[in-house]
């Protein structure tokens, strides 16, 4: 009788953890919200160090490229979010800004934003995390 009754507790338990972890959906809104936040941090720093008077017609300037969207690199949605340049000629510039060349020294502006933005990405997901606990 009294394993019955663990049973029934531990089961009451799992049930009331389940409604705290998200869906793929509310998790894909969750992990969205970061993205964004942390796009927008990529793109100010972007403007502030590599931010330059060029005018390409056809690319536009690397700070003005970067985006994100809702769901994984393959495009699946998983519950996951990515941020990067809109188009490989942006992103390979910025790979080779961030970790440098045999003529261009690194200034790892992408990993430090990375890791200065940690605090503020995890903020945004809080937040559209407790607005789900609102609905």
């Amino acid at each position: 009788m009294a394993n019955n009754d663990m049973a029934d507790q531990l089961a009451s338990w799992l049930k009331d953890v389940h409604k705290l972890v998200p869906d793929e959906a509310e998790q894909e809104k969750i992990t969205e919200a970061g993205a964004k936040k942390l796009a927008d941090n990529l793109t100010e720093v972007t403007r502030k160090k590599h931010y330059s008077n060029h005018k390409d017609e056809k690319h536009g300037h690397m700070a003005d490229n970067i985006s994100y969207n809702s769901n994984d690199i393959d495009g699946e949605h998983d519950g996951s979010s990515i941020v990067g340049w809109t188009n490989k000629y942006h992103d390979m510039n910025a790979m080779r800004l961030n970790d440098g060349t045999k003529h261009i020294k690194a200034d790892h502006f992408v990993d430090q934003n990375l890791e200065d933005s940690q605090d503020a990405v995890f903020e945004a997901e809080l937040k559209e995390y407790q607005k789900g606990d609102d609905d």
